[in-house]
């Protein structure tokens, strides 16, 4: 947290972008266009997602309560990233 502000996520699971899906990175370093690790789905699975966006809010003016909002485990490292950058991309071609 910086200022009272937090850092909101919007990510998108394997092979999807733009769901935005929001997290908290409490850490305050996530980008767009990289990968996290998350906990996501109905069974809570640790997985990789892509970063769709990121923003800095005011807990109260956030798009998700920060109380109810799931938070990033950790960023992926760029060896992570290179390797699920290909994946995505090879399983977005198949639902084109």
């Amino acid at each position: 947290m910086i200022d009272n502000k937090v850092l909101y996520v919007g990510v998108s699971p394997k092979p999807y972008y733009g769901c935005n899906y929001w997290y908290v990175d409490l850490s305050g370093t996530a980008t767009p266009k990289t990968f996290v690790w998350v906990r996501m789905g109905r069974h809570d699975t640790e997985q990789m997602v892509y970063v769709d966006s990121v923003r800095w809010c005011e807990k109260e003016r956030a798009p998700y309560p920060f109380e109810k909002a799931k938070r990033v485990l950790r960023l992926a490292t760029s060896k992570e990233c290179e390797l699920a950058k290909k994946e995505w991309d090879d399983a977005q071609q198949i639902f084109l």
